[in-house]
């Protein structure tokens, strides 16, 4: 395709995203949630630790103990382990239970290197894990406050 053709096809494209960005509608909770994780995703990916942690609400505590400032340090000793993080993941439900208490499971793949992450599941080497996320709310934005989280078992795949 040449390079006339190339910027005509994407043009319309362009412009759906410039009318939706146009839009007076105020995004919904469920909808500011999947950008924060998509957000959090990419700053992991960019190994900013403090980035990450700017998302993580101050009275954080995860299902072993873990308060903001030892989430902070595994976060560290991970980066420092792998020099590259790629993630794969998918949000299988959330939950609003309040304007300022939702719930949402996530299954994440993390790999070393996109290449592992576009494998089947059958030849996957990097760790998949399952990921219990509650949010608050106390000023509009939502913040990780607990974590409950495990490797995937074989039973999470059956429908």
């Amino acid at each position: 395709m040449s390079n006339r053709g190339w910027r005509l096809a994407i043009l319309p494209f362009l412009m759906l995203l410039l009318i939706s960005g146009c839009s007076d509608r105020t995004p919904t909770p469920e909808e500011r949630l999947r950008a924060l994780i998509a957000e959090a995703e990419s700053h992991l990916e960019a190994r900013d630790l403090s980035a990450a942690m700017a998302f993580v609400d101050p009275a954080y505590r995860d299902s072993r103990g873990r308060d903001i400032r030892q989430l902070r340090a595994m976060l560290a000793g991970y980066f420092l382990r792998h020099g590259s993080i790629h993630i794969l993941s998918g949000i299988k439900h959330i939950e609003i239970k309040t304007a300022s208490d939702a719930q949402v499971l996530i299954y994440a793949g993390l790999a070393g290197s996109p290449e592992e992450t576009a494998k089947p599941l059958s030849e996957w080497r990097g760790d998949l894990l399952r990921l219990q996320l509650r949010f608050v709310s106390d000023d509009g934005e939502w913040r990780l406050k607990e974590v409950t989280w495990r490797r995937v078992r074989p039973e999470d795949f059956i429908l």
